[in-house]
């Protein structure tokens, strides 16, 4: 792209979505591969309080708040398949290695692999989850059966199954690890296979609009049998429900805008539930440790997915640490008994 028409784009960007945006999208069609150690210092750094402000402020919330609306009257599917219909391998580059989790671990000490950080928080899930081995189970966005595997593998005789909106996760789901996976928006779609003893979603309540929150936890509701559990792992909003990187993250998750967690909560008891855990994990180093594994990866991933995918996801998880470290937003595990 010659010079002038990116300075153009910049400021046209600038002018309509802020100088976080127009700075991210800058650095997605850079020419060359971001490099890693700078790119990560660029995002993590702190700055004057006066371009904090400014960044967060600009544009004004009324000017947020309709761009945003104007965004959620997308399908769903379409910012899922923009973001998961990649590859599967690379994915595969960054992800851990035996379950393929695309969600927050845990990590426990700085000794801690990717790989035992997310079976970490899969045997913390599979706790709250409270299996006797029998239970007839759905996971709501299950990705690449991550979960679904790892119940398996724990010696789980019960029914699981799954639902995705990711033409690549279906097709890896079911031909690789032969799991019980439909195509289906758990958002829209009736749960016509339920009862179920327990509903599991990990990474997928992220993506209900604020306007359609109440409905899917009164469905979910009335999907299990009485006494039966939701488990959810998400992240929300904590301060307020039109920022910045609100308008930001359309770059990566386009028609998708998180909801304040008070509103998750008011949404779970309208519909019935008692709240019975929540607890609040930390995601950045979940983050930088993709970074680091994409950043080693440079040569094939570009080779997989092109310059302008690969500067995508450099951008995007430098942006979603700050977005944590900034505490825009904090990652819930919580359990909601019927």
């Amino acid at each position: 792209m010659n010079y002038p028409k990116r300075v153009s784009d910049f400021t046209s960007d600038f002018m309509n979505y802020g100088l976080l945006y127009a700075i991210a999208n800058k650095r997605i069609h850079s020419p060359t591969p971001l490099p890693a150690e700078e790119n990560w210092s660029f995002w993590s750094k702190p700055r004057s309080a006066g371009l904090e402000f400014f960044a967060r402020a600009y544009p004004p919330e009324s000017k947020r708040k309709a761009y945003l609306d104007s965004m959620l009257k997308q399908d769903h599917a379409i910012g899922i398949e923009s973001h998961y219909d990649v590859s599967n391998e690379f994915y595969a580059l960054f992800l851990d290695t035996q379950y393929k989790f695309y969600t927050c671990a845990e990590f426990k000490s700085n000794q801690d692999t990717l790989e035992t950080a997310q079976e970490h928080k899969a045997r913390h899930l599979l706790s709250l989850l409270e299996l006797n081995g029998n239970e007839k189970l759905l996971d709501l966005g299950c990705g690449w059966g991550s979960m679904l595997r790892f119940i398996q593998d724990a010696g789980h005789r019960g029914e699981l199954s799954g639902f995705t909106l990711s033409k690549e996760q279906l097709i890896y789901d079911q031909h690789k690890l032969d799991l019980n996976v439909s195509l289906t928006n758990f958002v829209t779609a009736l749960f016509k296979d339920g009862p179920y003893d327990r509903i599991l979603s990990i990474g997928s309540l992220e993506h209900v609009k604020p306007k359609e929150l109440k409905a899917v936890y009164q469905k979910i509701y009335d999907a299990l049998v009485p006494k039966g559990l939701a488990v959810h792992q998400f992240f929300s909003f904590e301060r307020e429900p039109y920022p910045v990187s609100g308008i930001l993250m359309q770059l990566f998750f386009p028609g998708s805008l998180l909801v304040m967690h008070h509103r998750h909560i008011e949404a779970a008891e309208s519909a019935g539930f008692m709240i019975t855990h929540d607890s609040v994990h930390d995601y950045k180093p979940t983050l930088k440790a993709w970074y680091d594994r994409l950043a080693a990866n440079q040569e094939k991933a570009i080779g997989l997915v092109g310059l302008e995918v690969f500067n995508r996801y450099m951008t995007f998880f430098p942006i979603a640490w700050l977005f944590f470290q900034q505490k825009e937003a904090e990652l819930h595990r919580v359990v909601m008994k019927k």
